[in-house]
């Protein structure tokens, strides 16, 4: 059987640091075979492992999952962030889970791309070697795939309209060069996002019965053309969104900071309806934010004095302009849209079915978002320069949810994100909040 293509992101690195921020955040499933084999490996208090639970347990239905710790730890994480599996067998006794965190592995015409997520604090630095050397991850991702179908229908580029899979990827390959830094032009990436929304939004009205192959080069050739020639510089049309606009950008704000672990399953009615009226906070946008969460892994990679219950600030603080738009940012986030954009992260399959036209405008609100998180973490310490290690610690604790929350995923959620497209909220939310 022939081996599948696998196509890598070329501007990231990734390396494990140990942080083990991934072993105390995310549930892990296990097939019956990996329980099978855990089950087998004979583990006892002379391991370190507690012996007062069990190891697994059901997680839904059929399912099962890693158990955890009195503290959210994983069962089998010992005192130094490490896995015991990991160091008494081997990387390849691990569930499988495990071992492809932080990648993201995804069908595309037959062939396999690859994502990582930004949740892991080594990527959102760039931190270890890069993706595209990592010779073991063919192996990876063919046991991922393994049995499973990858010739997997491409997603529509809009509502009902659809191309096939050459086509749709070469929007998707125009979409990475516009987002591609180009040292004639010398604009920051907000223009450079803005610009792709605005021929995003053309395609949007368009059909593409007879626009294909050749005449689909030569149109995607003419709207970035027109893009760029809409918005030539970094002299930015910066426009208020709307109070509806900013009503469900909050909400969207809401839903990636929620940060559920195994203690948020074992909380109870209390914490559940803390989490409630946290979501209503932000949807009303009064008084003061909520504490932002601190996922473990952004704890221990950004050990700084940062502290999410001090210095609380207003909504009312995120309206403020403030400074901190800086090449090290901007490189920031083109790394992150472009591994997105190159891993197919942001629509189909990989993002609820969603769109290419809805997904993409999905990842732009990340921009934002990101920056929104950003501006507070600005704010509680005293300042109004957002810094580097502000975004990137909003980003890690936005991005585990990205294309993963279920309440990302519901029709409502998607709704929202296209009620933003039509009342073209989108470009001004990106604008709005770049300052």
């Amino acid at each position: 059987m022939p081996k599948t293509t696998l196509h890598l992101p070329v501007i990231q690195n990734w390396s494990c640091h140990n942080c083990g921020g991934c072993c105390r955040e995310h549930l892990i499933e296990v097939t019956a075979a990996e329980k099978a084999r855990i089950e087998q490996q004979n583990w006892t208090a002379d391991n370190g492992v507690p012996t007062d639970r069990p190891h697994i347990v059901r997680h839904s239905g059929d399912s099962w999952r890693l158990n955890h710790q009195d503290d959210g730890a994983c069962v089998f994480l010992d005192e130094r962030g490490l896995c015991r599996i990991h160091a008494r067998f081997g990387e390849a006794a691990k569930p499988l889970a495990c071992r492809v965190y932080p990648y993201a592995v995804h069908p595309v015409s037959g062939s396999l791309t690859v994502s990582l997520r930004f949740s892991c604090p080594s990527v959102v630095q760039n931190l270890g070697q890069p993706v595209s050397e990592q010779a073991s991850l063919s192996k990876l991702s063919e046991e991922i795939v393994s049995g499973k179908q990858t010739l997997v229908s491409p997603p529509p580029v809009h509502g009902n309209e659809t191309l096939d899979w050459s086509d749709l990827l070469q929007i998707v390959s125009v979409i990475d060069r516009s987002l591609t830094p180009d040292p004639k032009d010398n604009v920051q990436f907000v223009v450079r996002l803005m610009r792709v929304l605005s021929w995003l939004e053309l395609v949007e009205q368009s059909h593409f019965e007879t626009v294909r192959g050749e005449r689909l080069t030569d149109y995607l050739d003419v709207l970035t053309r027109a893009a760029r020639k809409a918005q030539p510089d970094n002299d930015l049309p910066v426009l208020r969104p709307s109070r509806m606009g900013r009503i469900i950008f909050r909400l969207m704000v809401a839903q990636l900071l929620r940060h559920d672990t195994a203690e948020t399953l074992r909380s109870g009615l209390l914490t559940r309806f803390r989490l409630l009226a946290t979501g209503l906070k932000y949807t009303m946008g009064m008084g003061r934010v909520p504490p932002l969460p601190e996922p473990a892994s952004v704890v221990t990679a950004f050990r700084d004095g940062r502290n999410a219950d001090e210095g609380r600030v207003s909504f009312r603080s995120a309206e403020s302009p403030f400074e901190g738009r800086t090449t090290e940012i901007d490189e920031l986030f083109t790394r992150y849209f472009q591994v997105k954009v190159q891993g197919m992260h942001f629509c189909g399959v990989a993002n609820f079915d969603m769109s290419l036209v809805d997904g993409f405008r999905s990842l732009a609100l990340m921009y934002p978002a990101a920056l929104w998180v950003a501006r507070m973490k600005a704010a509680a310490a005293g300042r109004e320069r957002v810094t580097l290690p502000d975004v990137q610690v909003a980003l890690a604790t936005l991005d585990h949810n990205f294309a993963y929350s279920p309440a990302l995923g519901t029709r409502s959620a998607i709704e929202r994100i296209r009620i933003l497209g039509r009342l073209q909220q989108v470009t001004r939310l990106v604008g709005w909040y770049s300052l």
